[in-house]
């Protein structure tokens, strides 16, 4: 196209968890829309035959049955061949494209295809400088995401870097990705130790790699990763931070706190290790349930006595987590993306003798946490990092969390979970976090474990939902994709219209293409502090009733729970692109 036309590209937003799609520049997308039509009716006759088989059988069908289903409306849907003349078929295609684009649309096209010939790479055109520079920027942006990375990861990376450049022919373009990447493994560092002895000719690749081990499976990281982690090393190991007396410890931890509950000897034994080490860098580990909250009540209520009130404040790698700390704890709490965005800009920064909490901080990038001990080991004050090292990782480039609690052999640790009824759960949840197999043996031993095909199995979790939800029990339901989460709200949303719990209304679509009215539950998923009340601001992950939806399509919601005030106004766009159905 750009040989033949000269025409120019452009990358467009496909929405929330997608990549972007190159488009022609100048082609606007509601003409795209309208030559793209077939994809519409076939998924309007999908929905009328998945209505008819709920209708039918009850129940919504399996991912495998919607195939099916889409499958069938494809067929039925395609229109009957028609011989038809070439002039005729694009007197018929201009005619719709001049009343979408208001104006003619041969005259139109010309314009597009009338820009000056483009200029088309060969490979020995690019000069090397680039490819080195370009080699780096992959090498940062695979860093970031990634502690450790391979081949295949920096050729993915180096297709993203250069897929604006044109190039006269496809072997252009890959003998440049390739290139890129080799420069971009020699920007890395190899962990992957070099072969011991040589392969004879007959057992060598091409590329003279052996045979014997697995190609491309060379390991590279960074210097920029291992020198923040031997910062964050070094913090751990200095002991000239802030500390408090270990008699204040002792006070706090000897009294119940405002709800009565008294601190259990495993959470005191880890209070007093961090209250007094003097440690730069601390850690607190305990698995879900072990009560990590009470003893970093406890801590905050110890800290103040000593430093004054405000001298504890939190972070979290996400602002909903940032806000579960604030309402536990009572103190400032920031995402760690912004407060460093805040540091940069403004200079806001910690202050001397003052507690950091990093909660999560098992899924807090490695850099991130090397960035923000370095703020508060100038400043004076000491970080703790909370969290489970046996739970999720870092969406970013991790592992630093679970790097300093085995760097020493008395990391405090949380071991007495308080949050089940029954004995043998506890010591099983125990057995899963650290990934004993034989203890599924006793979740079947209980009967909590059912097996069947996937349609039945999802039937029967949602029916026991649906029944804890009935009782009035807090339930949730997980499924394995989106998609699959998508079809399970719609059906519950169904099931509370039919029961009465739901009243039709006006609705609006949602981001997950699902539909949602007054009283639906929905969950936004962006930041956007722009949109706030007295108490807060929309965050991702966050949960809201919708109170009313308005004319231009925006909607008025208010937390779970709340009966009056607490609203903010969700404008249409933000609906659109950022909210799901919950």
């Amino acid at each position: 196209m750009t040989r033949t036309f000269g025409v120019s590209w452009e990358a467009r937003e496909m929405g929330r968890d997608r990549n972007p799609s190159w488009a022609i520049t100048n082609v606007p997308e509601q003409l795209v829309a309208e030559f793209s039509t077939r994809s519409p009716h076939i998924n309007e006759a999908t929905d009328a035959l998945i209505a008819d088989y709920v209708t039918q059988h009850g129940r919504r069908p399996s991912p495998a049955t919607i195939m099916k289903l889409r499958a069938q409306a494809t067929l039925a849907t395609r229109p009957d061949k028609q011989v038809r003349s070439l002039a005729e078929l694009t007197e018929h295609w201009r005619t719709r494209a001049s009343q979408q684009l208001g104006t003619d649309a041969t005259a139109w096209a010309r314009t597009v295809t009338a820009g000056e010939q483009q200029l088309l790479l060969r490979a020995d055109d690019v000069p090397l400088d680039l490819i080195g520079q370009v080699g780096r920027s992959v090498v940062e942006v695979v860093g970031e995401k990634r502690s450790t990375w391979r081949c295949w990861n920096l050729m993915a990376e180096a297709a993203r870097q250069t897929m604006g450049w044109r190039f006269a022919t496809v072997e252009d373009r890959e003998a440049i990705t390739a290139i890129v990447a080799d420069a971009a493994e020699h920007a890395s560092l190899r962990l992957t130790p070099p072969e011991l002895a040589a392969s004879p000719v007959e057992f060598r690749r091409p590329d003279a790699t052996s045979v014997f081990r697995p190609k491309h499976s060379t390991v590279f990281s960074s210097d920029t990763l291992l020198a923040a982690e031997d910062r964050l090393l070094q913090r751990a190991r200095t002991t000239t931070g802030p500390s408090i007396d270990l008699t204040t410890v002792e006070t706090i931890t000897s009294k119940p706190d405002a709800e009565g509950r008294m601190l259990g000897p495993d959470q005191a034994a880890a209070l007093a290790s961090v209250a007094v080490s003097g440690r730069v860098v601390d850690v607190l580990v305990g698995p879900a349930g072990a009560g990590k909250t009470t003893a970093m009540n406890a801590l905050r209520r110890a800290w103040e006595t000593e430093h004054g009130a405000g001298s504890v404040v939190g972070l979290a790698p996400s602002a909903v987590a940032a806000q579960v700390l604030a309402d536990d704890l009572g103190i400032q709490t920031e995402n760690t993306a912004k407060w460093w965005t805040t540091y940069q800009q403004a200079g806001a920064t910690f202050q001397a003798g003052q507690l950091v909490i990093i909660e999560e901080a098992s899924l807090a990038g490695t850099l991130s946490l090397d960035r923000i001990t370095q703020a508060a080991e100038e400043a004076g004050a000491k970080v703790l990092l909370v969290g489970d090292y046996a739970q999720l990782q870092s969406v970013d480039a991790g592992g630093a969390f679970s790097l300093l609690i085995h760097d020493r052999d008395d990391a405090p640790e949380l071991v007495d979970v308080h949050r089940f009824i029954h004995a043998w759960e506890k010591t099983a949840s125990l057995g899963l976090r650290h990934g004993r197999a034989p203890v599924i043996d006793t979740y079947l031993d209980h009967q909590r474990i059912h097996d069947g095909d996937a349609e039945a199995m999802t039937d029967a979790a949602y029916t026991a939902w649906r029944h804890d939800r009935q009782a009035g029990l807090a339930s949730v339901l997980i499924a394995e994709t989106r998609e699959n989460v998508t079809a399970l709200n719609v059906r519950a949303r169904a099931d509370l219209i039919l029961d009465g719990t739901l009243k039709p209304g006006p609705e609006i679509t949602l981001s997950d293409g699902s539909a949602a009215g007054v009283g639906d539950t929905i969950i936004t998923r962006r930041n956007d502090r722009r949109l706030r009340n007295r108490h807060g601001w929309v965050r991702n992950g966050q949960t809201w009733t919708i109170t009313q939806i308005r004319g231009d399509g925006s909607v008025t919601i208010r937390p779970p729970g709340a009966r009056f005030g607490n609203s903010i106004v969700v404008p249409a766009d933000y609906v659109a692109e950022h909210v799901d159905l919950g």
